[in-house]
């Protein structure tokens, strides 16, 4: 049988793991999958998408974040500029 990571780590570990700010990796796991090794966990019954939820990475998934930052670093920090633009409106 193949390994399979079963190790989960939250988005707030992964941030102070890569040293990275929590809402810049947000906006990076907007666009991430279960394939991707991103994955939302929810810690109240019952569980639907108007409760809080937790972003936890497999290992995979960490790999995810670290490439994508290589790749798109600016277009993610566009894209968080503009979602704290539009919550300042509100």
């Amino acid at each position: 049988m193949a390994y399979r990571d079963s190790h989960f780590f939250t988005l707030k570990y992964v941030a102070r793991q890569l040293e990275e700010d929590e809402d810049l990796l947000r906006e990076v796991t907007i666009e991430m999958f279960s394939e991707d090794g991103c994955f939302t966990v929810y810690d109240d019954y019952p569980a639907d998408e108007t409760k809080e939820s937790i972003t936890v990475f497999n290992t995979d998934g960490i790999d995810y974040l670290i490439e994508a930052l290589k790749d798109n670093r600016e277009h993610y920090v566009e894209q968080r500029k503009k979602t704290e633009l539009f919550y300042k409106k509100k």
